[in-house]
Protein backbone atom coordinates (compact mmCIF):
# COMPACT_ATOMS: atom_id res chain seq x y z
CA UNK A 1 0.00 0.00 0.00
CA UNK A 2 0.84 3.36 -0.47
CA UNK A 3 1.35 6.36 1.74
CA UNK A 4 2.22 9.83 1.37
CA UNK A 5 3.70 12.15 3.68
CA UNK A 6 3.39 15.93 3.39
CA UNK A 7 5.50 17.35 6.11
CA UNK A 8 8.03 20.14 6.11
CA UNK A 9 9.96 19.06 9.56
CA UNK A 10 12.43 16.54 7.15
CA UNK A 11 13.85 14.41 10.38
CA UNK A 12 10.16 13.73 11.61
CA UNK A 13 9.48 12.53 8.15
CA UNK A 14 12.10 10.29 7.48
CA UNK A 15 11.38 8.88 11.39
CA UNK A 16 7.49 8.48 9.94
CA UNK A 17 8.62 7.01 6.66
CA UNK A 18 11.52 4.62 8.41
CA UNK A 19 8.37 3.07 10.71
CA UNK A 20 5.98 2.77 7.40
CA UNK A 21 8.73 1.23 5.29
CA UNK A 22 9.48 -1.34 8.23
CA UNK A 23 5.65 -2.42 8.08
CA UNK A 24 5.75 -2.85 3.86
CA UNK A 25 4.32 0.26 3.33
CA UNK A 26 5.59 2.02 0.48
CA UNK A 27 6.18 6.26 1.40
CA UNK A 28 6.23 9.18 -1.23
CA UNK A 29 7.40 12.26 1.09
CA UNK A 30 6.48 16.24 -0.21
CA UNK A 31 8.14 18.74 1.77
CA UNK A 32 6.24 21.78 0.91
CA UNK A 33 2.59 22.39 0.83
CA UNK A 34 2.50 22.72 -3.42
CA UNK A 35 4.20 19.60 -3.92
CA UNK A 36 1.93 18.30 -1.49
CA UNK A 37 -1.03 18.99 -3.13
CA UNK A 38 -0.11 18.08 -6.24
CA UNK A 39 1.38 14.69 -5.69
CA UNK A 40 -2.05 14.26 -3.64
CA UNK A 41 -4.22 15.00 -7.11
CA UNK A 42 -2.56 11.93 -8.75
CA UNK A 43 -4.58 9.52 -6.50
CA UNK A 44 -1.61 7.09 -6.43
CA UNK A 45 -1.89 6.64 -2.31
CA UNK A 46 -3.85 4.52 -0.02
CA UNK A 47 -3.42 7.23 3.00
CA UNK A 48 -2.19 11.22 2.96
CA UNK A 49 -0.28 11.98 6.40
CA UNK A 50 -0.89 15.50 6.07
CA UNK A 51 0.89 18.66 8.42
CA UNK A 52 -1.37 21.80 8.75
CA UNK A 53 1.48 24.23 9.27
CA UNK A 54 3.36 23.84 6.04
CA UNK A 55 5.45 26.01 3.52
CA UNK A 56 3.26 27.55 0.24
CA UNK A 57 0.39 26.25 1.41
CA UNK A 58 -1.10 25.27 5.03
CA UNK A 59 -2.55 21.46 5.48
CA UNK A 60 -6.58 22.72 5.91
CA UNK A 61 -6.32 24.65 2.80
CA UNK A 62 -4.93 20.99 1.23
CA UNK A 63 -7.20 19.28 2.53
CA UNK A 64 -10.51 21.62 1.53
CA UNK A 65 -9.37 21.73 -2.10
CA UNK A 66 -8.86 17.34 -1.80
CA UNK A 67 -12.14 17.14 -0.90
CA UNK A 68 -13.52 19.85 -3.40
CA UNK A 69 -12.46 17.50 -6.04
CA UNK A 70 -13.44 14.75 -4.82
CA UNK A 71 -10.52 13.28 -3.78
CA UNK A 72 -11.15 10.91 -1.37
CA UNK A 73 -7.91 9.28 -0.01
CA UNK A 74 -8.53 8.90 3.52
CA UNK A 75 -6.03 11.53 5.40
CA UNK A 76 -5.02 12.01 9.02
CA UNK A 77 -3.52 15.47 9.67
CA UNK A 78 -0.17 15.25 11.88
CA UNK A 79 0.11 18.65 13.41
CA UNK A 80 1.42 20.72 17.19
CA UNK A 81 -1.88 22.22 17.07
CA UNK A 82 -3.84 20.63 19.79
CA UNK A 83 -6.73 22.99 20.42
CA UNK A 84 -10.27 21.45 19.73
CA UNK A 85 -11.15 24.35 17.34
CA UNK A 86 -8.09 22.83 15.36
CA UNK A 87 -9.43 19.34 15.62
CA UNK A 88 -12.73 20.02 14.29
CA UNK A 89 -11.72 22.28 12.08
CA UNK A 90 -9.82 19.21 9.82
CA UNK A 91 -12.45 17.13 10.54
CA UNK A 92 -15.05 19.22 9.12
CA UNK A 93 -12.66 19.66 6.00
CA UNK A 94 -13.09 15.57 5.48
CA UNK A 95 -10.10 14.63 8.09
CA UNK A 96 -10.65 10.86 8.85
CA UNK A 97 -8.37 11.53 11.94
CA UNK A 98 -6.15 13.93 13.86
CA UNK A 99 -2.57 13.40 15.95
CA UNK A 100 -0.67 15.94 17.66
CA UNK A 101 2.60 16.35 17.78
CA UNK A 102 4.67 14.86 19.57
CA UNK A 103 3.63 11.47 19.16
CA UNK A 104 4.74 7.75 19.20
CA UNK A 105 5.49 6.12 16.39
CA UNK A 106 3.02 2.57 17.98
CA UNK A 107 0.68 5.61 17.79
CA UNK A 108 0.79 6.78 14.80
CA UNK A 109 0.51 2.93 13.43
CA UNK A 110 -2.76 2.27 15.35
CA UNK A 111 -4.01 5.47 13.49
CA UNK A 112 -2.83 4.69 10.08
CA UNK A 113 -3.98 0.77 10.25
CA UNK A 114 -7.53 1.69 12.20
CA UNK A 115 -8.07 4.51 9.11
CA UNK A 116 -6.86 1.75 6.36
CA UNK A 117 -8.83 -0.99 8.18
CA UNK A 118 -12.27 1.34 8.00
CA UNK A 119 -11.26 2.30 4.31
CA UNK A 120 -9.89 -0.43 2.31
CA UNK A 121 -10.84 -3.38 4.80
CA UNK A 122 -7.22 -4.32 5.91
CA UNK A 123 -6.55 -6.54 8.22
CA UNK A 124 -4.27 -5.96 11.26
CA UNK A 125 -1.03 -7.92 11.94
CA UNK A 126 -2.05 -9.68 15.10
CA UNK A 127 0.53 -12.57 15.69
CA UNK A 128 3.78 -12.18 14.94
CA UNK A 129 6.36 -15.14 14.71
CA UNK A 130 9.94 -15.53 15.28
CA UNK A 131 11.88 -18.77 15.86
CA UNK A 132 9.80 -20.84 18.73
CA UNK A 133 8.25 -17.47 19.93
CA UNK A 134 5.04 -15.78 18.97
CA UNK A 135 3.31 -12.34 20.07
CA UNK A 136 0.00 -12.60 20.27
CA UNK A 137 -0.13 -8.29 19.82
CA UNK A 138 -4.44 -8.24 20.16
CA UNK A 139 -4.04 -10.49 24.03
CA UNK A 140 -0.89 -8.89 24.96
CA UNK A 141 0.83 -12.09 25.69
CA UNK A 142 4.03 -14.18 24.44
CA UNK A 143 3.96 -17.21 23.77
CA UNK A 144 6.71 -20.24 23.43
CA UNK A 145 5.68 -23.66 23.24
CA UNK A 146 3.06 -24.42 25.81
CA UNK A 147 4.63 -21.48 28.00
CA UNK A 148 2.68 -18.11 28.09
CA UNK A 149 3.46 -14.75 29.48
CA UNK A 150 1.38 -11.38 29.75
CA UNK A 151 3.34 -8.60 28.35
CA UNK A 152 2.21 -4.83 28.64
CA UNK A 153 3.49 -1.01 28.12
CA UNK A 154 7.03 0.07 26.61
CA UNK A 155 8.42 -4.33 27.01
CA UNK A 156 5.09 -4.71 24.80
CA UNK A 157 6.17 -1.88 22.19
CA UNK A 158 9.28 -2.84 22.37
CA UNK A 159 8.81 -6.30 21.52
CA UNK A 160 6.92 -5.86 18.81
CA UNK A 161 9.07 -3.44 16.81
CA UNK A 162 12.02 -6.19 17.33
CA UNK A 163 9.43 -8.49 15.42
CA UNK A 164 7.98 -6.40 12.80
CA UNK A 165 12.54 -5.83 11.78
CA UNK A 166 13.33 -9.21 12.69
CA UNK A 167 15.69 -9.51 9.53
CA UNK A 168 17.41 -6.23 10.75
CA UNK A 169 19.06 -4.34 12.82
CA UNK A 170 16.73 -1.37 15.04
CA UNK A 171 18.72 1.34 16.20
CA UNK A 172 18.76 2.97 19.73
CA UNK A 173 17.59 6.31 17.60
CA UNK A 174 14.84 4.68 15.82
CA UNK A 175 13.41 2.37 19.03
CA UNK A 176 13.09 5.67 21.19
CA UNK A 177 11.66 7.38 18.28
CA UNK A 178 9.00 5.05 17.82
CA UNK A 179 7.96 3.83 20.83
CA UNK A 180 9.18 7.41 23.26
CA UNK A 181 8.54 9.15 20.52
CA UNK A 182 9.37 12.06 18.05
CA UNK A 183 10.75 14.80 19.97
CA UNK A 184 10.67 12.69 23.13
CA UNK A 185 13.33 13.18 26.30
CA UNK A 186 13.75 9.70 26.48
CA UNK A 187 17.52 8.76 26.72
CA UNK A 188 19.39 5.52 25.31
CA UNK A 189 19.33 3.90 28.89
CA UNK A 190 16.03 3.43 28.70
CA UNK A 191 16.22 0.99 25.67
CA UNK A 192 18.48 -0.88 27.35
CA UNK A 193 16.38 -1.51 30.54
CA UNK A 194 13.30 -2.48 28.73
CA UNK A 195 15.67 -4.89 26.66
CA UNK A 196 16.83 -6.37 29.86
CA UNK A 197 13.28 -6.69 31.18
CA UNK A 198 12.08 -8.43 27.99
CA UNK A 199 15.68 -11.16 28.46
CA UNK A 200 13.96 -11.85 31.42
CA UNK A 201 10.61 -12.96 30.01
CA UNK A 202 12.32 -14.83 26.91
CA UNK A 203 14.41 -16.87 29.83
CA UNK A 204 11.13 -17.47 31.77
CA UNK A 205 9.46 -18.80 28.96
CA UNK A 206 12.61 -20.91 27.87
CA UNK A 207 12.54 -19.70 24.29
CA UNK A 208 15.44 -20.20 21.78
CA UNK A 209 15.17 -16.75 21.15
CA UNK A 210 17.56 -13.98 22.35
CA UNK A 211 18.06 -10.26 21.34
CA UNK A 212 21.74 -9.60 20.68
CA UNK A 213 23.23 -5.98 21.03
CA UNK A 214 25.07 -4.96 17.81
CA UNK A 215 27.96 -2.93 19.41
CA UNK A 216 27.77 0.96 18.41
CA UNK A 217 24.63 0.31 16.49
CA UNK A 218 21.38 -1.11 18.23
CA UNK A 219 19.70 -4.43 19.05
CA UNK A 220 18.70 -7.48 16.42
CA UNK A 221 16.58 -10.96 17.15
CA UNK A 222 18.44 -13.98 16.92
CA UNK A 223 18.15 -17.70 17.40
CA UNK A 224 20.39 -19.13 20.04
CA UNK A 225 23.28 -21.13 18.33
CA UNK A 226 21.94 -20.49 15.37
CA UNK A 227 24.99 -20.69 12.89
Amino acid sequence: MNILIIEDEYSLADAVAETLQSEKFNVCIKTNGEEGEDEALTENYDLILLDVMLPRKNGFDILRYLRQEKIKTPVIMLTAKSEIEDKLNGLEHGADDYITKPFSMRELMARVKAVLKRTNNIEDTEMLEFGDLILDVKNAKLKCKENEIQISGKELELIEQLLLNKNQVLSKESIVERIWGYESDAEYNNVEVYITFIRRKLKLLESEVNIKAVRGIGYRLEIKNDK
